[in-house]
């Protein structure tokens, strides 16, 4: 299940941990995002893997996967997609950290969107 997370402190746990905390959250979501998205075009562990071993190549890979299946959960709900991919790719092989953190406030941005449409809200009303 994808989890609304605190982008800081995604960031700030990743940093503090020398990585070890951007290997697990890169693990949980992109299986979360897998399950619900229904696109397995890359293997969760060898994304996870390559981002232990090879950043810049898991970093690749988590901003290919991440953008599918975002854009088929969004499909699937009726929200309009959102092409990232370019953006998170470049960020990806250079500053993964930075894809990291684009991915979780994306998903943030769906969580909050969802919740708003369950609830009834109108946001063109706000």
């Amino acid at each position: 299940m994808l989890e609304k997370r605190s982008v800081t402190t995604v960031v700030i746990f990743s940093l503090l941990t020398c990585g070890i905390y951007m290997i697990y959250w890169t693990y949980v979501t992109c299986q979360a995002l897998q399950q619900q998205g229904k696109k397995t075009s890359i293997p969760v562990i060898l994304t996870t893997l390559m981002m232990l071993f090879y950043s810049s190549i898991g970093g690749a890979l988590l901003a290919l996967d991440a953008d599918d299946n975002i854009n088929a959960i969004k499909e699937m709900h009726g929200m309009p997609k959102s092409e990232n991919k370019v953006l998170w790719l470049i960020f990806g092989i250079f500053i993964p950290i930075v894809t990291v953190a684009l991915v979780q406030n994306e998903i943030n941005q769906m969580i909050d969107t969802a919740e708003h449409a369950r609830m009834g809200f109108d946001a063109t009303n706000l």
